[in-house]
């Protein structure tokens, strides 16, 4: 049996994997029980998640998985934005699987049971990412970093006062403007694991690949002597017991 999460990116992929090894059972892990499917493209949108749904549902079938669990950044919206958005991808991919329709989602952490024409019941949940009901995955990483941030705080907030005395529009995703404060965040977190973190001779392309920080091998395979993740971010902060909580429903 197979676990399958989907999650928006690389970066999420290899931050939950991280999360999954610590949470779960070694017996869950040893037998990589939750498989993650990642967006090929930084946004989200209706049409992706719906593929990446109707490409766990076959695999569901295929390999005999009952759960699979959705975690999205909560991003700008609300927590009932989120869900009827995935309530609608489902609708959608069940459809395209030819499936019966599915049970609707209703909140999060909370498994619905759907019928597939295989006469497999699968479990399905979500987990929006967030720090006090905004965000993304970025804006958990800053919040539990554990080195000190110089370099990573001066671009995120000099460069921000200095592209506004420069007549550049800042504003939140999707909204009109110049520089979104999703990709300002996105490059908080890459100074900070490449700049903050690292001595200026150890600034290369392993040593700041985010799956060799997160899980000890990079994207090449390239075995690092440690997953440096667990030095830079603090994986037992109390701001990830609710998505911990969510992942032990898998084990």
């Amino acid at each position: 049996m197979t676990n399958i999460l989907i999650v928006e990116s690389e970066n999420d992929q290899y931050f939950i994997e991280a999360l999954v090894n610590q949470v779960l059972s070694s017996d869950t892990s040893d037998t990589n029980i939750c498989k993650i499917d990642e967006y090929k493209h930084s946004s989200l949108d209706e049409t992706k998640l719906t593929t990446q749904i109707t490409n766990s549902l076959l695999d569901a079938n295929k390999n005999i998985s009952t759960k699979i669990g959705i975690i999205l950044d909560i991003d700008n919206s609300t927590e009932q934005e989120r869900i009827d958005l995935i309530n609608k991808c489902l609708e959608k991919s069940f459809n395209e699987c030819v499936y019966p329709q599915p049970n609707k989602l209703t909140k999060t952490k909370e498994f619905v049971s759907c019928q597939t024409n295989y006469n497999l019941e699968i479990q399905i949940a979500c987990f929006f990412t967030n720090i006090d009901g905004q965000g993304e995955l970025e804006t958990v990483l800053k919040a539990i970093k554990t080195k000190e941030s110089t370099f990573a705080d001066c671009i995120y907030t000099g460069w921000q006062n200095c592209l506004i005395s420069q007549g550049k529009k800042l504003g939140k995703r999707g909204e009109p403007c110049d520089i979104s404060d999703k990709e300002i965040l996105k490059l908080w977190v890459d100074f900070y694991k490449r700049f903050d973190t690292l001595a200026r001779n150890k600034r290369d392309e392993y040593n700041t690949d985010w799956r060799g920080i997160m899980t000890g091998l990079t994207k090449n395979n390239k075995l690092l002597s440690k997953a440096r993740g667990i030095e830079i971010f603090d994986l037992n902060s109390t701001e990830l017991d609710d998505i911990k909580s969510f992942l032990k429903m898998f084990d």
